[in-house]
């Protein structure tokens, strides 16, 4: 799925009561006035997105206990709510949980069964669920992402028979799903199966089924005649879709499961939850959509991607112009033929070789313009973001463990690529870290309508001799108003590398920690979580 649904800028105020600046004399707030509401993303109902009316159930669990069991929400277009509030206190966090579609109960639901009949539609059997942490109350719409958590098959026939389709129906599948405390689901063991009539829509059969190890049987009949044809055994995973091709001819029909086609339950969402990835450390390197990636394990005890990341969500484009400072995502940068000036470029080598560069929110896996508080910005820490599985977007203590020096932070001298004063980068990559300046975009704060290339330096002219990688770690904020929370947010700023090769001798090119703006464009390199 493409599209995801953010709210745009929202009144701050609210949540001046969050922030631990908050001056003394400011009155805590009342959330228990605004109303609990929900943002989806998602891939699902239709194959865009949920539609008005739609209905979920929510859950919302405080540390003291439930404070809402099984609340029916409806969908206005933008997102879901009903007659529910936030409790007031605004620094106590609570667990959302949300599924489609929605039933009534005191309690979320422990069993789901799709529909026998899905010619009419798969919306009713498409069952799909999110659970979110750590939320505090606010007047904002809570942004959750939902995941498909059963299996689809989507088949093409191709029909030799001369006359019209009359029905096909799929047997051997168990229709009947259990649902955990997560909202996962899974087969019911030893259920029996029904026969399955799928959706018709665009020259293709939908069928939507509970993730299970089945032989399937389909059955197709056409001018009068059912022939039958049974599949070699498939295991169907969660939230996967799989393509059938049959062919129908007179005397019988022609079935093969071509596998899994696409990860059906996030549909391009910015962090990849379900993109490709295999890991090979012992050879050095992982593969992730189907681009490998070098690593290394350097002398901090960690895996470090030794090369920046190319990664692209499925629909999005580099940007490749200064003014558009939301784009979230540009193209790599380069010294231009003259040697005058900076200039993006979509060679393909260059992409290679320096990655994309990518824009705070995109790399910690959001849109651009959803941060809007500090207290936001604190919670994404080693945050995957677009990072594959089990690896993260650098944190402050990832940095200063590797090079030791950070701006604004007390140095840690007994870094193993710290020497003198600074992170060097020849000590990084005598260790295989293949680290060099690559340049950013830099777009002061979410003010500027444009940016400026950052880099290129006259003295030296044949190279770009600085640049900044994203990190995790909250670092610092200003307002619109210096000081004054209310005013909202103007920038806010994420612990970073920062490689500087604007130096005569390559002994002498640094890498330390840096404060990096959350609106500059910079590449990214992710750390793999210790285990």
């Amino acid at each position: 799925m493409k599209n995801a649904f953010w709210m745009a800028a929202a009144a701050l105020l609210a949540l001046a009561a969050c922030n631990k600046n908050s001056k003394p004399d400011t009155p805590p707030v009342d959330f228990s006035q605004y109303k609990l509401r929900v943002e989806p993303v998602i891939t699902r109902v239709t194959e865009t997105n949920f539609e008005s009316g739609d209905a979920i159930g929510l859950s919302v669990a405080k540390p003291s206990g439930d404070y809402a069991a099984n609340v029916k929400l409806a969908y206005d277009g933008t997102a879901f709510s009903g007659d529910l509030n936030w409790y007031e206190e605004g620094e106590v966090t609570s667990t959302l949980k949300a599924y489609y579609p929605y039933k009534e109960g005191d309690g979320l639901p422990t069993s789901f069964t799709v529909q026998h009949d899905q010619s009419k539609g798969t919306a009713a059997s498409d069952f799909v669920s999110a659970v979110k942490e750590n939320v505090l109350p606010s007047a904002n719409a809570v942004p959750v992402v939902f995941k498909h958590r059963l299996s689809r098959l989507v088949t093409t026939v191709k029909n030799n028979t001369g006359a019209d389709i009359e029905s096909i129906v799929f047997e051997e599948f168990v229709p009947q799903a259990h649902i955990a405390a997560d909202l996962t689901a899974t087969v019911v063991d030893g259920a029996k199966w029904q026969p399955l009539t799928p959706f018709f829509k665009d020259d293709k059969y939908y069928l939507i089924v509970p993730a299970q190890t089945v032989k399937p049987v389909v059955k197709v009949t056409a001018g009068g005649k059912t022939l039958t044809q049974q599949l070699t055994e498939v295991s169907l995973e969660p939230g996967k879709q799989y393509s059938l091709s049959m062919v129908v001819n007179k005397e019988e029909i022609k079935v093969v499961l071509a596998g899994e086609i696409e990860n059906w339950n996030d549909g391009g969402e910015i962090g990849g939850g379900g993109t490709s990835f295999t890991e090979n450390l012992e050879e050095g390197y992982f593969t992730y959509d189907g681009v490998k990636y070098n690593v290394v394990k350097m002398k901090d005890g960690k895996w470090w991607m030794a090369q920046n990341l190319a990664y692209l969500p499925e629909g999005c484009t580099p940007a490749t112009d200064l003014t558009a400072v939301t784009a979230g995502i540009f193209a790599p940068i380069q010294v231009n033929a003259g040697q005058t000036a900076a200039e993006f470029t979509t060679d393909p080598a260059v992409v290679t070789r320096n990655g994309y560069l990518y824009q705070a929110e995109v790399a910690l896996g959001l849109k651009v313009g959803d941060l809007m508080s500090v207290a936001d910005a604190q919670k994404l820490e080693a945050a995957q973001g677009i990072c594959p599985k089990g690896w993260h977007i650098p944190t402050l203590q990832d940095i200063k463990g590797l090079v030791g020096k950070c701006a604004g932070e007390t140095t840690n001298a007994d870094a193993p690529y710290y020497s003198n004063g600074d992170g060097l980068i020849k000590l990084l990559n005598a260790d295989g870290f293949n680290m060099e300046a690559v340049g950013a975009v830099s777009i002061q704060d979410n003010t500027k309508t444009s940016g400026s290339f950052m880099g290129f330096l006259s003295a030296y002219k044949d190279r770009l001799s600085s640049g900044m990688f994203c990190g995790s770690t909250y670092a610092g904020v200003t307002y619109n108003t210096s000081g004054d929370e209310a005013s909202g947010v103007k920038n806010l700023q994420f612990y970073g590398l920062m490689p500087m090769t604007n130096k005569a001798s390559e002994d002498l090119y640094t890498c330390n920690g840096t404060k990096v703006s959350y609106r500059i464009a910079a590449p990214v390199r992710c750390v793999r979580n210790v285990n």
